[in-house]
């Protein structure tokens, strides 16, 4: 089953705060967005620089990236899992550290659109 995405794209506000942000993130901030209702899994990633996968196409200049599985396949479903985060964020269950670079952060919610490609 091909589900929706939370694709989270970040950073440390700097690189004296890298070390604490990627505990956090790794610790803490992955562990409690897992525990917002709709969410199925959570992995997080180190985004490589220096490799060229075409020539042309620009690498992201976030250094991170956590993806989120999630149960939701409406729009309605969707914004339930947003309004969940946001509720999250607010009451604290979803710890947001100094550390995040909130600015530069983006998300986006991403419903699946082919069913999945699988290599033979």
């Amino acid at each position: 089953m091909v589900r929706s995405l939370f694709v989270v794209l970040s950073d440390a506000t700097g690189p004296d705060t890298d070390a604490e942000f990627n505990r956090w993130y790794s610790e803490q901030h992955i562990q409690d967005v897992s525990k917002v209702a709709g969410v199925v899994s959570a992995t997080r990633y180190r985004i490589e620089k220096g490799v060229t996968v075409l020539p042309g196409v620009n690498s992201d200049r976030h250094g991170f990236v956590a993806i989120y599985e999630l149960e939701a396949k409406t729009k309605d479903e969707l914004e339930a899992f947003a309004e969940a985060l946001r509720a999250g964020i607010s009451s604290g269950a979803v710890d947001i550290s100094p550390t995040l670079d909130f600015v530069g952060v983006t998300g986006s919610l991403c419903v699946p659109i082919t069913d999945r490609v699988t290599a033979k």
